[in-house]
């Protein structure tokens, strides 16, 4: 493994960093929205952004879906398309800026989690990313964005404090600490830069590295505008958690998750 390499390059040290999220669980509730959205069984074709793993795509190939991953880095995506050949699974995985992407393919379910979108710092990138969504999905289809949730920065006006946590598989174990109550903000244009430190032992050989990662802090009223100056969704729910049961505004919300879908729903 390359010692000069970042935590995104580093895939698989990455995929078990963030294990401990419950993908099935994530996808059982995913799918429950689409199917109250559109009044069908589930998506035939699903599409995730921003993909890392893969590990939603893979979830939903599974369970009998076409599953699409996009991603800008090759690391990410050779990564992803092991795994799902150790899962069993296969999976179509393109290289491309969520931002300016077309495939041959239309898509029933898009997806953008973990909050990837916080890597897009103007609200010009985010309209661009949700054009190119509304032209990927099929009439009717959905769109789900998982952001950070606004309390996270209205809460911490100084900088969100460090948070840390451990994960393994097999012989490899992670620390993770990210951020530092130093880390600089951009207070006009919601933009931290965060400063994530990762100490890992793979079957006994240990490998550190610090490095600095820049993300948006996302206000409901800036997304909010967004989609309507792209105007291609005619349905928007925005949820606290994934559950249909937590508002955006409840005290066990910790995540503002959009469900969108697409303009030009097909009358049934």
């Amino acid at each position: 493994m390359d010692d000069n390499l970042g935590f995104y390059e580093r895939a698989e040290l990455y995929d078990i960093a963030f294990s401990f999220r419950d993908i099935g669980g994530e996808v059982d509730v995913l799918t429950g929205w689409y199917r109250s959205m559109t009044g069908r069984p589930g998506p035939a074709r699903v599409l995730e952004l921003g993909a890392g793993p893969a590990q939603h795509a893979r979830e939903f190939v599974r369970r009998g879906a076409e599953g699409w991953a996009l991603d800008m880095s090759a690391a990410m995506a050779d990564y992803a398309r092991a795994r799902a050949a150790a899962d069993g699974v296969r999976i179509e995985v393109v290289m491309g800026d969520m931002t300016a992407f077309e495939l041959a393919r239309r898509f029933d379910l898009m997806l953008l989690m973990i909050n990837s979108v916080g890597h897009l710092m103007t609200d010009a990138l985010l309209v661009r990313h949700l054009e190119c969504v509304a032209r990927a999905l099929t009439p009717g289809g959905i769109y789900v964005m998982e952001v950070a949730h606004p309390a996270d920065d209205a809460n911490h006006p100084e900088g969100e404090p460090p948070r840390q946590w451990s994960a393994q598989r097999g012989q490899t174990t992670v620390d993770i600490r990210w951020g530092r109550l130093e880390d600089p903000l951009d207070r006009e244009h919601r933009i931290r830069t965060h400063t994530v430190e990762l100490n890992a032992n793979i079957a006994g050989r240990p490998v550190s590295f610090v490095e600095q990662v820049r993300l948006r802090a996302w206000k409901r009223q800036a997304i909010d505008e967004a989609i309507q100056r792209v105007g291609g969704f005619s349905t928007v729910r925005v949820y606290g958690d994934f559950s249909p049961d937590v508002p955006l505004e409840h005290s066990a919300a910790w995540r503002m998750i959009y469900v969108m879908q697409r303009a030009d729903s097909p009358r049934r």
